[in-house]
């Protein structure tokens, strides 16, 4: 995978010289650039395998307004009261509708 982003990254940079120089052709691909550079870092650095070894969800409307889900750990019982929440860095992870969620196969 590093080797694909240091290829776009070249090629960002050969296009910033062609800017520079007035050739405008190219200009639209440095967003597109950028953009598939910063997806493949996150790939990277969390080292995702390949696409199908994972599912994405995107969460559904709750119909009961502004309402979020909250990431549970249910410490082995099927009762609520026992679950807890889990809270990366003491923050709990607010998550809503039309949020996605990747999931390992």
């Amino acid at each position: 995978m590093k080797d694909i982003i240091s290829l776009l990254q070249k090629q960002k940079q050969d296009i910033i010289v062609e800017l520079k120089q007035g050739d405008t052709t190219n200009q639209y691909l440095i967003a597109q650039l950028d953009k598939s550079i910063s997806w493949l870092t996150m790939v990277e650095d969390h080292q995702l395998d390949t696409v199908n070894h994972y599912d994405v969800h995107a969460l559904p409307d709750t119909t009961h307004g502004m309402s979020y889900y909250h990431l549970m750990i249910d410490c082995e019982s099927s009762d609520p009261v026992d679950w807890v929440e889990y809270t990366p860095h003491n923050r709990p992870i607010e998550m809503c509708m039309g949020d996605l969620m990747i999931v390992k196969k």
